[in-house]
């Protein structure tokens, strides 16, 4: 499995989806390529095995609404690949 992760280390949230990805896969002994870049982005990006989570908002985001994707919806796509291996 390939696991890429763009995230900005300046967002506390996208820190701690950070944590909770490398967290999830060591708990389960998932053997994956992890590769991260930190940037500044307004939203973290996830790729796993090609396939992109990320947010397409068309509009700016306002009063701190909720970040896509978040540590709910990265762990649910992870299971669903885990499942497909």
């Amino acid at each position: 499995m390939e696991i890429g992760l763009i995230y900005s280390g300046k967002d506390p949230r996208q820190m701690q989806a950070r944590n909770s990805l490398r967290e999830y896969l060591r708990e389960r002994g998932i053997l994956a390529e992890f590769n991260e870049t930190e940037t500044d982005v307004k939203s973290p990006t996830v790729i796993i095995d090609g396939h992109t989570l990320t947010d397409e908002r068309q509009k700016p985001r306002k009063d701190q609404p909720a970040m896509y994707p978040n540590v709910k919806d990265i762990i649910a796509a992870l299971e669903r690949h885990v499942w497909c291996l």
